[in-house]
């Protein structure tokens, strides 16, 4: 079967080959696509259950779309010159001209080609208007940087939030330029890209290989709100430690170039800083951040999906909360339930490095508790429609850390895996559980092997706008009378650094009629406070609700 072509991290929803043409809904979409990391392309029908995977093919046998390409005419370069860019500079990257249809102005005029290509195959186009101001995309859009294919991975790369601030910077003499296909989001909650937002940075992931290979990464796009918002998840993906930013005088570098000059455009490249992380930054880098908490406050984290809880635990990207909890206590269980009521809520997705649940039964949990109705059989089971329903959901929100190897995990690789996950799939929480299946240093001692991994895992966190809940189960602990006592911090095996370095630690303590949640450490009182809350569990589904007596 012939697939087709699909970027990275991408999953479409065809009709199956194999079952469709005998059935009844024959064009009903039961075929999921989706192309990995390795470049290969995997294949399942949920109503036939036909599944394989199919190798990736070269870049240059990628299929070119359908598109008209004219020379530029006279009225094309003068609108160019308009934008302070030559001719010569618009025949280096191929502008073209096209006829096109423009929803906005409600009629066909002529416009600027803008071809997006891919190891040499021109895989998309983008159009403006020449006469006002309208932009359109081919069908299925640009899923890549424009300009990518001229980098030259001996130079810093240079992003940018549209095609003519790419033009200028080539303009100016300054190489290495490219833009992102879609512009700045459109949806921002706070000064941040919103998590719905997400699967428009395929971008990043399908650039992967040379964002890496280049010495760094300087970010110049637009100084308004969605420029900075964009600017700010572009280095999430990409990694703070590697990106640079620019400081703009005017609203982008076109209009830097218009007003200024090519030289200021070129002094505003080279004194590029390096973006602010972890470190020594001086005052003014917070000034906008101290400002929005004057007049905003510092707000809360996400919700937890439950009112009581809330009143003593959020969450909040960047942070690190140790949960834990003895055996069969229903530690993973809650987790599990937290990040489905917020990729619900927020539509924030996850990366799980669970090691004592097989995917294919974790995920059946997730989709238990996204329905509220049991998987396997009994009483309350969900339909098949269900249950494709549910698989779609995780499939989309989800992604799975798995070991094929006999070695024992470390959290090195671990991290390396997590950081490929935020530049693919942008996830926003991160799931390790439980921390006694993973490797620790063997030439330090056991208190600071725990200290320096914990230490990384909150690099980690903090660079990459990332939730990371880290499971650890408690020692032995000596029972009184017939009930064991409630873990905490101090109560996990190996070392003191657990309570130290967790922004929040969590325990969750299963009781005969419920289940307490303890919050015995939170390092910012706007996020949550010592405390600890009740809810039910629900045996059936795995769910946990509200005990609503309980404050």
């Amino acid at each position: 079967m012939e697939l087709p072509y699909v970027n990275y991290g991408q999953t479409v929803r065809l009709s199956c080959p194999f079952c469709s043409p005998s059935r009844k809904k024959s064009k009903s979409k039961d075929l999921s696509v989706t192309r990995k990391p390795d470049g290969a392309t995997t294949y399942h029908c949920h109503h036939c259950g036909a599944s394989g995977v199919q190798q990736e093919k070269k870049l240059s046998a990628v299929p070119a779309p359908t598109i008209t390409q004219s020379p530029l005419s006279v009225s094309h370069y003068a609108y160019l010159k308009t934008r302070g860019i030559s001719q010569e500079t618009a025949d280096k990257m191929k502008l073209f001209s096209a006829e096109k249809w423009f929803a906005r102005l409600n009629r066909k005029t002529q416009a600027v080609g803008f071809p997006y290509y891919r190891g040499g195959a021109l895989t998309a186009a983008k159009y403006r208007s020449i006469e006002d101001k309208d932009f359109i995309q081919d069908g299925g859009g640009a899923h890549d940087l424009f300009g990518i294919d001229n980098v030259d991975t001996t130079l810093p790369l240079i992003i940018v939030e549209g095609e003519i601030d790419a033009l200028t910077l080539i303009e100016c003499g300054i190489p290495n330029a490219v833009s992102v296909p879609g512009g700045a989001p459109l949806k921002v909650s706070e000064g941040k890209v919103h998590p719905s937002e997400d699967r428009r940075f395929s971008f990043i992931w399908n650039a992967n290989e040379i964002i890496e290979a280049v010495p760094s990464v300087i970010i110049a796009t637009d100084n308004d709100v969605p420029g900075k918002a964009l600017a700010e998840e572009l280095a999430r993906r990409i990694g703070k430690d590697k990106c640079k930013l620019v400081k703009l005088t005017h609203k982008d570098l076109n209009e830097v170039f218009l007003n200024d000059g090519s030289e200021a455009v070129q002094r505003i490249i080279a004194e590029a800083s390096p973006y602010p992380v972890a470190g020594l930054s001086p005052a003014a880098d917070f000034e906008e951040r101290l400002n929005d908490l004057w007049f905003k406050g510092t707000g809360k984290g996400a919700s937890t999906g439950f009112s009581n809880l809330d009143m003593i635990y959020t969450v909040v990207p960047g942070q690190m909360t140790v949960v834990t909890g003895y055996p069969s206590g229903g530690k993973s269980n809650f987790v599990d339930q937290l990040m489905v009521n917020l990729g619900r809520q927020e539509d924030w997705k996850f990366a799980l490095c669970s090691f004592e649940n097989a995917p294919e039964i974790h995920i059946s949990r997730l989709m238990e508790i996204y329905k509220e109705k049991r998987f396997f059989n009994g009483d309350n089971r969900m339909s098949d429609d269900e249950r494709k329903d549910a698989f779609k959901w995780v499939d989309d929100h989800f992604s799975f850390l798995t070991s094929e190897s006999a070695e024992p995990a470390t959290i090195d690789s671990i991290l390396s895996r997590l950081k490929v996950a935020v530049s693919r799939t942008g996830i926003r929480g991160a799931v390790i559980d439980p921390y006694n299946y993973i490797e620790t240093t063997r030439d330090t001692t056991e208190t600071e092997s725990i200290s320096n991994m914990l230490t990384k895992i909150q690099a980690f966190a903090k660079a990459y706008g990332v939730h990371v809940w880290f499971v650890a189960h408690p020692s032995k602990m000596q029972r009184s009378g017939n009930e064991l006592p409630r873990p905490d911090g101090m109560s996990i095996s190996g070392s003191m650094a657990w309570w130290a370095k967790a922004d929040v630690g969590l325990t969750v303590h299963r009781q005969e009629f419920h289940t307490e949640i303890v919050i015995w450490k939170c390092r910012y009182r706007w996020v949550g406070t010592q405390g600890e809350m009740k809810l039910q569990f629900q045996r059936e589904t795995g769910t946990y609700k509200e005990v609503q007596d309980d404050f």
